[in-house]
């Protein structure tokens, strides 16, 4: 006899489905597969068989910096729970064993969407408490740009690849790209010494939460990783890499002048610098191991 799925399951696998679909950030790195699990196995080894000398270099422009926080005040969380209450019929009737379930679901929507926004407005974070949870993290922000931790990345890598691999790693300073828009072009620079650059881009941070009515959110960092040979920049491996922490309360996150926040955003920097280190110049395509 086929399985069906109980209401309580379809409900919440909708829940999930609508999260996904709303979250505010896209959170490209959760689900980004680098190309070295990908590729054949061959070719990566003779990718890293070529590197020579690699040069890590840092991107020299700030990272842009998203703060997910509750709706604000009434108006901010009936506003959340309208597109909720909307959302959601439809996500159950897609995912539920029903025939036409999605018809059924958008039947539904009006009466989601009216359902959605009292609840929304009855459970909205007040705006003042929003409003301070705000200050607090941009001052967090402000503190962090101030520790330059791109340059903390770029010695957390170097330390780790010089340790855990074989290869000849170096810093390469001044040399990276000034904008998120620069493709530098290594091969018309003074780089003696250097066969590969491996360029790190500080992208994004901040909390990251699903565009709920309160939600719980995640300090996280996202930065893009390519392994570029100078001779003539093709781009011979990329990656991008997400660090996220525990899930906590924007009230969490505020107490004592964001300090969690911060140290939170810190301890992503040796995760990330691991995670690079791995896909570039340790995993091996699983067909490798087949």
């Amino acid at each position: 006899m086929r399985d069906k799925l109980s209401g309580k399951r379809i409900f919440y696998l909708a829940l999930s489905l609508f999260a996904f679909v709303v979250g505010p950030l896209g959170l490209g790195g959760c689900t980004h597969t680098p190309n070295t699990y990908t590729m054949k196995p061959q070719k990566v080894e003779r990718i890293r068989s070529n590197l020579g000398t690699v040069g890590v270099t840092v991107s020299d422009y700030k990272a842009e910096a998203e703060i997910s926080l509750p709706g604000r005040g009434v108006l901010g969380g009936a506003g959340r729970g309208f597109v909720m209450g909307a959302t959601i019929p439809v996500m159950v009737g897609a995912v539920s064993p029903i025939p036409g379930g999605t018809v059924i679901g958008i039947l539904f929507v009006p009466i989601g969407a009216v359902v959605g926004t009292f609840y929304g407005a009855a459970k909205a974070a007040p705006a003042e408490e929003v409003d301070k949870a705000k200050e607090m993290a941009n001052r967090t922000v402000e503190k962090l740009r101030a520790m330059d931790l791109r340059l903390t990345l770029q010695n957390e890598v170097i330390q780790q690849g010089s340790e855990r691999t074989g290869f000849n790693i170096v810093p390469l300073s001044g040399v990276g790209p000034q904008d998120a828009k620069e493709v530098v072009q290594y091969d018309q620079l003074q780089i003696p010494g250097i066969d590969t650059v491996l360029e790190l881009r500080m992208e994004r941070g901040g909390l990251w939460g699903f565009y709920t009515v309160k939600p719980p959110s995640s300090a996280f960092v996202e930065i893009r990783a390519q392994l570029i040979r100078v001779s003539d920049n093709e781009v011979l491996l990329d990656d991008v890499v997400f660090c996220a922490s525990e899930e906590r309360s924007y009230k969490k996150w505020s107490e004592d002048e964001g300090q969690l926040f911060l140290e939170s955003i810190i301890s992503c920097i040796p995760s990330l610098a691991e995670k690079v280190v791995d896909d570039f110049f340790l995993v091996y395509p699983l067909a490798a191991q087949k």
